[in-house]
């Protein structure tokens, strides 16, 4: 396990990074902005998803319970006309895998999960979320790119299949988060990005404004 120091400003703004999934917890240690488990997807999901066209890649936003997610990601899969098989369980099992571990750390049985096929500059500019935290997995395309303000430094790109837990703005004490984050900028590029959102359900209230 190791973690990314940017300039030290108060507030957190560390990256914990680790090849298994015990980086995630990490995320509630102080000083601690996002928390990456690194992860390579393996080669026959990377060839089966690319080699999806993009109306074919399920799409979801949903409040889901944990213990129900697998099922409603193979409901948007047969919608969608995915095509069934192995590599199919692999994507719903392992967004469910990633749903058990955002309820555990974030001690909440529901969820709001999106499934989003991106093929232009949304969310491009670098931001907090008002959120309490959300994970971020990129199945298919170039990953989530982390930054801290006035930085000049390249952004920190998240690899594709590797998850990411970001804190937000609505996390619990004192300790700001300096740490922003955005989805590459790919319009005009041909590049589609395939890419599985979770949060809380708590933060998804009627007069919640969403970033």
């Amino acid at each position: 396990m190791n973690v990314v120091d940017f300039p030290a400003r108060g507030e957190a703004c560390s990256v914990l990074q680790a090849r298994d999934a015990s980086a995630l917890p990490g995320i509630k240690q102080p000083g601690v902005a996002a928390a990456i488990w690194q992860r390579d997807p393996a080669p026959e999901f990377a060839n089966w998803i690319s080699g999806l066209p993009p109306e074919k890649l399920p799409k979801l936003r949903s409040l889901v319970g944990v213990d129900a997610l697998e099922g409603c990601i193979q409901a948007a899969c047969s919608l969608a006309g995915t095509p069934a098989g192995p590599e199919r369980d692999m994507l719903a099992g392992d967004i469910a895998a990633l749903g058990f571990l955002m309820s555990e750390i974030m001690e909440t049985p529901l969820l709001h999960v999106r499934l989003e096929v991106v093929t232009t500059n949304a969310c491009r500019r670098f931001h907090v979320d008002n959120m309490t935290a959300r994970l971020l997995c990129t199945y298919l395309g170039a990953g989530t790119q982390l930054a801290q303000p006035g930085a000049e430094a390249a952004p920190l790109s998240v690899s594709s299949g590797s998850a990411v837990l970001l804190r937000g703005r609505r996390w619990p004490g004192k300790e700001q988060t300096a740490l922003l984050h955005r989805s590459p900028p790919i319009e005009g590029t041909g590049e589609t990005r395939f890419l599985a959102v979770i949060d809380p359900a708590m933060d998804h209230e009627p007069q919640e404004t969403l970033h």
